[in-house]
């Protein structure tokens, strides 16, 4: 007998005696919600970043006290200001310390540098920067280029002792004398539908854009995440996705707050920590994202897999084929959600009913459909572009920032249009194919990238794989397969190539591989593919071809 063994009962029957509070329209104000949660419960902890806790009423203390610097840095409504932190409480205090006064938080990934950082801060007319000293050496070469900032406020986390630079045309302070004000509510006023945060694209296929999102969407996101996960006060979720990334603040940080839940905080996801980090903090609920599923299951199997705390697993791209082998062996529910920034989590599983390889369906306030490159819906089953649009007010993003051109794209026809492509069922059950342009047109025949990785992915020898299409000398291109393999293990091209055989038709079969110690990542751990793509056919690959490997039809 397992110490958990009751888990899904014990939740099943929670969830059917709790109710969350659903908070009325003008008092989905982000930081009002916590302002209410801190005077109802204030020594609930709500956060815990691995041992260190936070409650309600130190959540609500700092943000106050964070609101209070900015104002006396002279930040008005509508001012926004770069947070490049990793996973911290000042991260979250600045967030809704910021939306306290009417500015916007503006979360920037921390493994940006050059051209790429400064354009996320400058686009997007940031006054202020929030900095760790962990990120100079990507901030000096930059500072002269930061025209629209005018205060850097710096943390050092890890107490590495780090003088802070002392830059022209900047005021620099540390967070501890930004944050040295009283703890006291500040007298500002913010309306539900005003701006709350900027959130970047990923840039995973080029340049990176700034979703804008207010105080109603994000309340929106929380309040279904809540309802579609079933999280109550008795859960814990878990977390190592970075602050700056749409997961952590959207199914992590918000519906731990909704929920009267906790959320345990680490710095960064780590396979072979992730279990035994939940069951040291009894964990029910925990995030995933691209290829992590796999990367579990690759894990070398222990006795005691079985036995966690953890009841449920929320993220996208679970692989069919590992969906049913990945929650028997850990005794785990996966919940497939699919969505992007703009229309976040327009679908999601339905919680008793979900299908391996599916993103769900639109129970989340959201109308979806499959179309045409003529915005034509198509049959069931037919492949065609996911769009989206929401059946309420103030739902979904309004679009790019400062970004017209892109934003009337994304809306042609009054539907978010997606960029991926995929199919329905005649039951309303949505799958993802490929990103539409990650999707590969070779010799007359569309192939999904997404379904060639799932295959080489599974072999025993292969950590992770992405592929592409790059040029071919008869047109349209050739598929290439860029794979990573797992520390002590060996497979060659030809093997993975015999493995790829019965498994897929033969005409999706890359033609290249390159096997490569790592992949180009952002640090959401998704795949670079744009870099694989423009790379084109380099030194390192391996030309089927070439090696005169004949494929059955």
């Amino acid at each position: 007998m397992g110490q958990w063994d009751d888990k899904f009962d014990r939740a099943a029957a929670k969830w059917e005696s709790w109710q969350m509070h659903d908070y009325p329209q003008d008092e989905r104000v982000l930081h009002k919600i916590i302002e209410d949660k801190a005077r109802q419960n204030p020594n609930h902890v709500v956060f815990q970043f691995r041992d260190d806790p936070i409650t309600l009423g130190e959540l609500n203390d700092g943000i106050n006290r964070a609101a209070n610097g900015y104002l006396a840095l002279g930040l008005q409504p509508g001012d926004k200001v770069a947070i490049m932190l990793p996973n911290c409480p000042e991260f979250l205090y600045s967030w809704f310390g910021l939306n306290k006064i009417g500015a916007v938080e503006v979360p920037i990934n921390v493994a940006l540098k050059g051209d790429g950082l400064t354009y996320q801060i400058v686009q997007s007319d940031c006054v202020a920067l929030l900095a760790d000293v962990e990120y100079l050496d990507r901030l000096e070469g930059i500072a002269s280029d930061l025209k629209t900032v005018r205060n850097i406020i710096f943390t050092d986390k890890s107490n590495s002792g780090t003088a802070f630079p002392d830059w022209s045309g900047f005021e620099t302070l540390s967070y501890h004398e930004l944050s040295d004000r009283p703890a006291t509510t500040p007298d500002a006023t913010t309306h539900f539908s005003d701006l709350a945060s900027i959130l970047y694209t990923s840039g995973t296929t080029g340049v990176s854009k700034g979703v804008m999102l207010s105080h109603h969407y994000w309340y929106e996101i929380w309040a279904e995440s809540v309802k579609y996960s079933r999280y109550t006060e008795d859960d814990i979720l878990y977390s190592g996705l970075p602050f700056f990334h749409g997961n952590a603040q959207g199914i992590t940080i918000g519906p731990a707050i909704l929920a009267d839940a906790k959320a345990v905080i680490v710095e960064r996801f780590s396979a072979s920590q992730l279990w035994d980090d939940c069951r040291r903090w009894k964990c029910t609920e925990a995030n995933y994202i691209g290829g992590i599923i796999p990367i579990l299951l690759k894990q070398e199997p222990r006795d005691d897999d079985a036995d966690n705390p953890l009841r449920l697993m929320v993220g996208a791209a679970a692989p069919a084929d590992e969906w049913h082998a990945f929650q028997e062996r850990f005794n785990t529910k996966l919940l497939e959600v699919y969505g992007m920034t703009e229309c976040y989590c327009c679908l999601a599983s339905p919680f008793d009913a979900p299908r391996a390889g599916s993103c769900g369906q639109a129970i989340t306030g959201w109308d979806v459909r499959i179309v045409d490159d003529n915005d034509n819906e198509v049959a069931p089953g037919s492949l065609g572009e996911f769009i989206a649009r929401s059946q309420r007010m103030f739902v979904g993003s309004p679009g790019y920032y400062n970004q017209p051109e892109a934003t009337l794209e994304l809306f042609k026809n009054n539907w978010i249009h997606t960029g991926d492509l995929g199919r329905m069922d005649e039951e309303g059950y949505f799958y993802f194919v490929d990103r539409k342009k990650q999707a590969i047109r070779r010799r007359g025949e569309n192939i999904s990238s997404f379904e060639v990785e799932s295959v080489i992915s599974s072999h025993p020898a292969v950590l992770e794989s992405a592929v592409v299409g790059v040029p071919s000398d008869v047109g349209e291109e050739e598929v290439k397969a860029v794979v990573v393999l797992k520390e002590g293990h060996s497979a060659t091209e030809e093997e993975l190539v015999r493995w790829c055989e019965p498994r897929m038709a033969y005409f999706a079969i890359p033609r290249y591989i390159a096997i490569r110690a790592e992949m180009p990542k952002t640090p959401s751990e998704r795949v670079e593919k744009f870099k694989l793509k423009n790379e084109g056919i380099t030194q390192d690959c391996w030309d089927r071809e070439a090696a005169g490997i004949k494929l059955q039809r």
